[in-house]
């Protein structure tokens, strides 16, 4: 039997120090008092949460902490990128937005894909008991026929100082967190920069 077009995603701690963990943390927490566009956004698109998706993409390029952590990123995707065989025979692969999240109770992000980008990901900077997974869809849903059925996602359970990295085209969402603590994260994408 052969591996025919494999799906893979990489799930794995990285080197980031705890104290810059910590930093990160407290950073994050505080985004929400000076980003007021950011927090205008989410009352439209993202009910009872805050992610800076909407008004503060490149936080990496306005604070320390962020670009410390793209610093590590920048490895991580590019070594991702390598694994699943991805070559650019001109240009690089380059982080393009980076953005932070925080989730309460009962908050959720519905399915959705990155388009325009090769890698996506998500380090996770608290993950507390019960906190929602990052749940994957099977890129093949759509396409089986006369088919028993079988499972079509997959949860994948993040632990804090960890990333998860997939293909930007993949399906996913974060079901509701069950957790009354906010889990926080960081999100980002990378594209095959041809300039």
């Amino acid at each position: 039997m052969k591996s025919v077009f494999p799906t893979l995603v990489e799930q794995k701690r990285i080197p980031f120090p705890a104290r810059s963990l910590k930093t990160l943390e407290q950073t994050i927490r505080a985004l929400p008092r000076v980003d007021e566009a950011g927090v205008r956004w989410c009352r439209k698109n993202y009910p009872g949460g805050y992610t800076s998706y909407g008004s503060m993409s490149d936080l990496h390029r306005q604070f320390s902490i962020f670009d410390e952590l793209k610093r590590h990123l920048d490895r991580e995707a590019s070594a991702y990128a390598k694994k699943i065989g991805i070559s650019f025979p001109k240009g690089e692969l380059r982080l393009s937005s980076l953005w932070a999240n925080l989730m309460p109770s009962d908050c959720y992000h519905a399915f959705h894909l990155h388009p325009n980008s090769i890698v996506s990901g998500t380090f996770y900077v608290s993950v507390p008991k019960g906190a929602s997974p990052l749940r994957l869809e099977d890129p093949r849903s759509g396409l089986f026929m006369a088919c028993p059925p079988r499972p079509m996602q997959i949860d994948l359970k993040p632990k804090a100082g960890e990333i998860i990295l997939f293909e930007s085209w993949m399906k996913h969402e974060v079901p509701p967190n069950r957790s009354p603590v906010e889990r926080i994260s960081v999100s980002f994408n990378y594209d095959w920069i041809r300039d």
